[in-house]
Formats: C-alpha cells, sequence, structure tokens
C-alpha cells in the first residue's frame, strides 16, 4: 500500500509540475512519464519511460514510434 502512496504523490507532483511550468520545464523521460501515467493507472511508469527513450533514441522517437513497438 505504501508503493501506491508513493506512486500516487508522485504523480501528483509531476502533474503539479506540468501544471506550473508546462512542458517546458521536463526532462524528456518526464514527458513520457506523463503520458504513460494516463493510460496506466497505478503503475510507476517512470522505468517504462526511460526504457523508451533508450529504444527510440528521443523524445521524437517515442511519439513517433509505430504502437505496436511501444
Amino acid at each position: 500500500m505504501l508503493v501506491e502512496e508513493s506512486n500516487a504523490g508522485h504523480r501528483s507532483r509531476l502533474r503539479q509540475k506540468f501544471l506550473d511550468y508546462g512542458i517546458i520545464g521536463f526532462q524528456d523521460y518526464e514527458v513520457v512519464e506523463l503520458l504513460l501515467t494516463l493510460g496506466s493507472p497505478r503503475c510507476d511508469c517512470k522505468p517504462q519511460a526511460k526504457a523508451a527513450l533508450k529504444k527510440f533514441k528521443s523524445l521524437r522517437g517515442v511519439l513517433e514510434a509505430p504502437l505496436e513497438e511501444l
């Protein structure tokens, strides 16, 4: 249960950072992480975000990747 609360706190801080600064204040992995949190409730999305960036080499690469490869 503590892990879920920690994730909820992290998601809340990530969302608030977006509201305060927009995408400009984000690292590439945070942009991907924010997008992943929209479809993955109660899951730590940071590892998946970093893995996607590693696989596709850039934020643009992730955003343009075919769905079946994501």
